[in-house]
């Protein structure tokens, strides 16, 4: 049975979001010599001067959005941007990228449960294998991560679960963020999900002005001998990481939110744990190991394990009225600006010596 056009649209988006905010674990890993904060921060100038610039276009009904719930995009900005960026760079100081972007890997799961038991879209009988699946897959990934093939097996234990309990820590703040902002839209059904995405974008970009860009320039005490090529790399990067991957990754994401039921939605965000570790290998020009190669396959099945179940498309309007203990109606995990697990991405640069040494000659 064919799918309607609707329900096909929005897997496209979920998909096409994923294999875009994968590049973020890529970016960084081309812009040697720039820190991780550095990377971010321009990143973010680049995500919220869009936002600024789009929010100006459309006038006085965006002023007063931002106006009337700059409390809500600002908890949305920290717990969805700034905080969960903050503990994977601690994850990812202590354990390293790889198992760092695995243990947040398991954001679909989480939230794909959670949403289900707040807006059953799927029988359980019918989601855990899916769920189980990906499961299995991001352990084995961690399994290999953790065998001493990677630099992170020299960190002593203490840091690794320093590490761990940061992963998991950012792990809570996107999940309670990806749940919160849905109940947030859903009760306010009005508010169009571009806008409220560059209203988000546009409390990033205080919070960057804030509080990453002064760290940023701190951190560079010393500044790194640059040529013109490099820094035009750097801005090259830093744009597209706001533009592309920011602001093109929540539009795909928003578009699919809108037509996916949320369980499947959650899962589809599999997509970009996959993507982001396919990029980096073949930036180094390297198979991944096969351990890994059989958690990337157990993954992509699970999720096409829960595309492949009937399930019926939201529909324009399709708003739950806020009730006593109202969920997101099924459908909608609006994310306006996801970057979150991309962030992460900033620190790979360290975890890639090599590609490191071949930007710099």
């Amino acid at each position: 049975m064919s799918r309607p056009p609707r329900l096909t649209v929005g897997l496209l988006a979920g998909t096409g979001a994923g294999l875009v905010w994968g590049l973020a674990f890529l970016i960084p890993v081309l812009l040697p010599g720039w820190s991780a904060v550095a990377v971010t921060a321009g990143r973010y100038l680049a995500y919220g001067m869009l936002s600024l610039a789009l929010l100006a276009y459309e006038g006085q009904a965006a002023r007063r959005l931002a106006r009337d719930h700059w409390g809500a995009a600002l908890a949305f900005a920290v717990t969805g941007n700034v905080g969960y960026y903050l503990l994977l760079v601690i994850g990812i100081q202590k354990i390293g990228a790889p198992v760092t972007d695995t243990i947040i890997g398991s954001i679909p799961v989480v939230v794909a449960v959670a949403g289900n038991r707040r807006a059953p879209a799927l029988p359980w009988r019918r989601l855990v294998l899916p769920v189980a699946l990906s499961l299995a897959g991001l352990a084995l990934i961690n399994i290999v991560e953790f065998t001493g093939v990677h630099p992170a097996a020299a960190t002593p234990l203490g840091g690794r679960l320093i590490g761990l309990a940061a992963g998991v820590g950012a792990v809570a703040l996107w999940a309670w963020y990806a749940l919160a902002n849905a109940r947030f839209l859903a009760a306010h059904p009005g508010i169009p999900a571009g806008s409220w995405s560059s209203v988000v974008g546009l409390a990033t970009l205080v919070i960057t002005l804030a509080a990453l860009l002064p760290v940023a320039l701190l951190g560079h005490t010393s500044w790194p001998a640059v040529s013109r090529r490099d820094a035009a790399m750097f801005l090259a990067g830093t744009a597209l990481l706001g533009v592309v991957v920011s602001w093109g990754g929540t539009w795909l994401w928003n578009t699919a939110s809108a037509r996916v039921p949320t369980t499947t939605a959650g899962l589809l965000i599999n997509v970009e744990t996959v993507s982001g570790y396919v990029y980096v290998y073949l930036a180094r020009h390297q198979w991944p190991p096969l351990g890994q190669l059989l958690g990337f396959a157990l993954i992509l099945a699970g999720v096409g394990l829960a595309l492949g179940y009937r399930q019926a498309p939201r529909h324009p309007g399709q708003h739950r009225p806020p009730d006593r203990e109202s969920a997101p109606p099924d459908g909608l995990i609006p994310v306006p600006h996801r970057d979150p697990r991309e962030l992460a991405a900033a620190v790979l640069v360290t975890q890639a010596p090599s590609i490191a040494s071949k930007q710099k000659g």
